[in-house]
């Protein structure tokens, strides 16, 4: 029946990526120490598991403290309500700019939406046309492609680079890019990285924020795991804060409540701005993405609770094992891995189980990890890795689940 559809109706039907169908295709199927002992150990999805029931908890406390009356129920502002977004803008501030800074978030600086994903493809409907380029430090999340690509059109440019951000990498890209007759619009990065997990030195997001204003471009930090630091070593620094004031309304960040807060399936995410026609862009666009009035009033609460910090204090000490755990266990199996300081995964090296250096290879032994270990990791391909063989796992799972993993990928013959 697919000729009833039109061109572009048809191009949605489809299966579903390899990574997300192995999430669905498990989903009431996952390891479990006592009920499913040989069930999925998914760590290809980015969420965490380690403060569940604290998170419930809590949720309940805030619905009972709830404001809840017919104001609640009702259409608000599609951007979010002037409740809502002060509440959001509290909470960040201390993350961006600090309690004492003089610079202040308010609610006129927030736009929310139904996830971080509608936030960055926002972004890039508001900032650039179609065809347009955004360079993005590599190696990079791997749904940045698809969330500036897949409906606005703007093309995912990756900049092979280490945490210095090195401003030659970018030079070289920002030439070549140009000179094929493609517009550069902007720089899109996550801060934390994603997938390695880096916390960035101030000099190396100063040196990439010097590089946009030398070339007029637009900068997009996407700070979802700010608030997941766990490495005591390591200092997040918002790139809104580092932005020179004559250029902050030419820095927006992107955040959610899906990885800090442990709220995916909330669908929230925000975007933070002091380009008034950028929130007044997210306000007419998010017609069609708003988040439901009910969420918005019991994240309001959620946010005023005075527990919040504490269990999200008890999620970075028991991430911080977690990761201690796998890095041991990937240790002991002669597995290399990038050095975590934040975030929910680390980056391995398993080229030595590759039967070639090949991106066709990686994708084989990630059939074989997934049908015969039961396990779920990323192809490294997807994050735009310069060479085959990395991985990216998620380890944020109580430490039966770590071990688990750790045990199965013992038994992966090289």
């Amino acid at each position: 029946m697919l000729e009833y559809l039109s061109e572009r109706g048809k191009k949605w039907v489809r299966t579903l990526p390899p990574l997300v169908k192995a999430h669905f295709d498990n989903f009431y199927n996952m390891y479990d120490k006592e009920t499913n002992p040989k069930g999925l150990v998914n760590m290809g999805t980015a969420e965490s598991h380690l403060v569940n029931k604290e998170v419930c908890d809590l949720l309940r406390k805030s619905a009972d403290h709830m404001d809840l009356t017919g104001y609640n129920i009702h259409y608000n502002k599609f951007e979010g309500s002037d409740e809502f977004r002060t509440a959001i803008a509290d909470h960040w501030q201390k993350i961006i700019f600090g309690e004492d800074s003089e610079v202040v978030l308010g609610k006129e600086n927030v736009a929310t939406c139904a996830g971080c994903t509608v936030a960055l493809e926002t972004l890039a409907t508001l900032l650039a046309e179609p065809g347009d380029a955004f360079l993005i430090p590599a190696p990079y999340y791997s749904s940045f492609v698809d969330d500036i690509n897949e409906r606005a059109g703007v093309i995912a440019v990756g900049v092979p680079c280490d945490e210095t951000l090195s401003r030659d990498a970018f030079e070289e890209a920002y030439e070549k890019v140009t000179k094929e007759g493609t517009r550069v619009r902007a720089i899109l990065f996550s801060a934390p990285n994603n997938p390695i997990g880096t916390v960035y030195k101030e000099e190396a997001i100063r040196g990439l924020l010097e590089f946009a204003i030398e070339h007029d471009l637009e900068v997009i930090s996407d700070e979802i795991y700010a608030q997941t630091v766990f490495d005591p070593e390591a200092s997040f620094v918002s790139t809104m804060k580092l932005a020179p004031e004559s250029y902050r309304h030419r820095v927006h960040i992107t955040s959610s409540f899906a990885k800090d807060f442990v709220l995916s399936g909330f669908r929230t995410g925000m975007c933070f701005s002091f380009n008034p026609n950028i929130i007044q862009g997210f306000a007419s666009i998010t017609y069609y993405s708003s988040v439901s009035s009910h969420t918005q009033s019991l994240l309001t609460a959620m946010l005023k609770e005075p527990e919040l910090a504490g269990i999200m204090e008890l999620s970075r000490q028991r991430l911080a094992k977690a990761y201690q755990i796998f890095s041991r266990g990937l240790k002991e199996l002669d597995i290399p891995m990038m050095k975590a300081q934040a975030g929910i995964f680390v980056m391995a090296d398993f080229s030595a189980y590759l039967e070639k250096q090949e991106f066709a290879a990686e994708q084989i032994l990630w059939d074989k990890i997934y049908h015969e270990l039961m396990i779920n990791i990323s192809p490294g391909q997807l994050f735009g890795c310069d060479r085959p063989g990395w991985f990216r796992a998620c380890y944020a799972f109580d430490e039966d689940t770590v071990e688990e993993a750790c045990r199965r990928l013992a038994t992966l013959k090289r």
